[in-house]
């Protein structure tokens, strides 16, 4: 999923972004046997009422599904890339959510501290220094982000080379260097998972 251009890369562990053109992968059932919508809506634990960012967006897949689960939240569906956001529309359940919104990153300052939960999903090894920044801005003070990314030191037959993305430990450091402090970390199969609060 993208959500930084290639111009705004520096700092990014992925060196290319990701191409539209793959974005069949991205509404595989499969996904679920080893990133299951359910669990990802736990570890969010976004309060009632509850305005949520899904960074990086890319065909909607998990805002969709979270948008159909907790009707009362509020989600923000992100991403830099127009051909993302169309996928996402054209599929039936998005026209009917009304607690759904597909946006571009053009928009980033209208919700400047806005977010309760920002969730970003396959996203951190693909962000450069601007764009993580951005990601922060966009938390209020005391909001959460739940990272949830491509695993370095397990064997996959799915997602980026190993090289391509960060271990846990690495993303912590990451993040933590960008004023976030991370308050809990659990591994998926093939994922780590940080939650990190705006310090």
């Amino acid at each position: 999923m993208s959500t930084t251009h290639d111009h705004g890369r520096h700092g990014a562990k992925q060196p290319n972004r990701f191409d539209p053109a793959r974005a069949a992968k991205l509404d595989d059932p499969s996904r679920f046997d080893y990133l299951p919508p359910a669990k990802i809506a736990e570890l969010l634990a976004a309060p009632a009422g509850a305005c949520v960012i899904d960074f990086g967006t890319g065909t909607g897949t998990f805002a969709i599904d979270l948008a159909m689960r907790r009707p009362d939240l509020e989600i923000v569906a992100l991403d830099e890339q127009p051909e993302m956001l169309e996928m996402l529309r054209a599929k039936p359940a998005s026209a009917q959510l009304k607690n759904l919104k597909p946006v571009l990153n053009d928009a980033l300052g209208e919700y400047r501290e806005k977010a309760d939960r920002i969730l970003a999903i396959n996203v951190l090894h693909e962000l450069g220094d601007e764009a993580l920044s951005g990601l922060v801005e966009l938390l209020k003070p005391n909001g959460l982000v739940l990272i949830v990314d491509w695993r370095a030191d397990v064997e996959r037959p799915v997602g980026p080379p190993r090289d391509h993305v960060y271990d846990a430990g690495e993303a912590r450091k990451r993040i933590e260097g960008f004023g976030l402090k991370a308050e809990r970390e659990e591994m998926l199969p093939y994922h780590y998972v940080l939650l990190a609060r705006r310090s």
